[in-house]
């Protein structure tokens, strides 16, 4: 009996908290080297204000347990261990359609690729496969099959996260999206897929 793909886990909750926290560190970092009181110094110290106040929307959002934000909270300004919950999820590596309509998604678990049709786990892979192409237009070809890739993430995600690769802001109001996509990771850093995406 084939095992359906948990849909509990489709969100990238913990993936954005991580993205968070990261770029805090970085902003934090940023601010150690301004000179006080300068103009460099209050847009760093603005910028941080407004990464601490996602961060805590996120948490009030989706975490449920105060003792676990407060775990969060302080992992974000102490930069320890990260609390165990919520769960990640494992990143989409490809996503792609049938000329029958049918949906595989490829996921890694361990040393292996989970592949899901339609919902439910199909069959575990090898993790050799060639998904880490750059190039766009990849084709998954699966007994018999060829789904060709496709992307969820808005246009405008998309421009967003062009704009933060030159050298502009992290796409906050659509990382959540990008996340869920596999297009970037949880340190914002650009994937495999979100390269494909880009460049299609």
């Amino acid at each position: 009996m084939a095992r359906k793909l948990d849909r509990r886990y489709s969100l990238p909750v913990r993936e954005e908290l991580e993205a968070l926290t990261h770029f805090y560190l970085h902003l934090h970092n940023d601010l150690e080297r301004t000179k006080p009181g300068s103009s460099i110094r209050r847009k760093t110290e603005d910028r941080l204000l407004d990464v601490r106040e996602q961060f805590d929307r996120l948490l009030d959002e989706w975490v449920d347990d105060d003792e676990l934000r407060e775990r969060w909270r302080e992992h974000l300004h102490t930069h320890g261990p990260a609390p165990a919950e919520p769960k990640g999820i494992p990143q989409l590596v490809f996503r792609g359609e049938n000329d029958a309509g049918s949906v595989v998604e490829v996921r890694p678990d361990g040393n292996e690729l989970r592949v899901f049709v339609d919902g439910s786990l199909l069959e575990r892979v090898d993790p050799r496969r060639d998904l880490a192409s750059r190039v766009p237009g990849l084709v998954f070809h699966l007994d018999g099959f060829q789904f060709r890739e496709t992307f969820a993430a808005p246009p405008e995600a998309l421009q967003a996260l062009t704009a933060f690769l030159e050298d502009g802001e992290p796409p906050w109001e659509h990382v959540s999206e990008l996340l869920g996509d596999g297009l970037i990771d949880a340190h914002l850093g650009l994937t495999p897929r979100g390269r494909r995406a880009l460049a299609a």
